[in-house]
């Protein structure tokens, strides 16, 4: 399928967020790891895609040993909170992305199996182009971040979703980003950090379960809830 950004409801220079899914190859060769990662993506051009992912992070270790990823359109945002809050050291055993959510795609120019995620409603495989980075600054201080830009190689899109979250799912999804803040801002001692971040998450918990019952954001905040009482204890 040809890449038309309108098809995956993508317009320029908007951010959207979704799940990238990366490898890595094992040292003899013969097998494929995946990685999944929440990302924030954007269209700089036609069929250039903008990603920047941290250098400690497996996302661009893989893309600097083998320049594919994946970009996966996914409308649950449980699945978000896994990408998110995995980790080797994981307070509550979230060591990676179960390997039931991904399937894998042939890339005939690689000869090889690409994974995704099987739950997407739409995928864009790419690779990297062009890389730089640029200096970022927020309350967490000032961080240098590595700019990729992808060019997309292969598209498929299994529904026509293009879905918006409703605002218990944005607030879930929120939940998510403040709750990866919150575990730096712990490793850097950052008390009053700590406390703001802290409060806002709670506010957002209550607003999630004021909205009403929304299954897939009532599960991803317990999820991250059980995930910050462990990190805090």
């Amino acid at each position: 399928m040809s890449f038309d950004p309108l098809d995956f409801g993508l317009k320029k220079d908007y951010l959207y967020e979704i799940i990238a899914t990366s490898y890595s190859i094992t040292n003899d060769g013969t097998t494929i790891k995946p990685n999944a990662s929440c990302m924030g993506i954007r269209l700089v051009e036609n069929n250039i895609i903008q990603i920047k992912p941290f250098y400690t992070t497996s996302t661009y270790q893989n893309l600097k040993n083998n320049s594919i990823i994946t970009l996966n359109f996914i409308d649950d945002v449980y699945l978000y909170a896994i990408a998110a809050l995995k980790d080797p050291n994981s307070p509550i055993g979230l060591v990676e992305f179960p390997i039931k959510y991904y399937e894998f795609k042939h890339l005939e120019s690689l000869s090889m199996d690409i994974p995704y995620i099987k739950s997407a409603w739409g995928i864009l495989t790419c690779k990297v182009y062009k890389e730089f980075q640029e200096i970022k600054k927020n309350d967490l201080g000032e961080t240098i971040v590595p700019i990729f830009r992808l060019e997309v190689i292969s598209s498929d899109l299994f529904e026509v979703s293009h879905k918006l979250f409703n605002r218990a799912e944005n607030l879930a999804l929120e939940v998510i980003i403040l709750a990866t803040r919150l575990k730096i801002a712990i490793k850097n001692k950052d008390e009053p950090l700590i406390s703001k971040i802290f409060n806002k998450i709670k506010e957002n918990f209550n607003d999630v379960k004021r909205f009403g019952k929304n299954e897939k954001a009532i599960k991803t905040i317990e999820l991250v809830d059980n995930y910050i009482s462990k990190l805090m204890q």
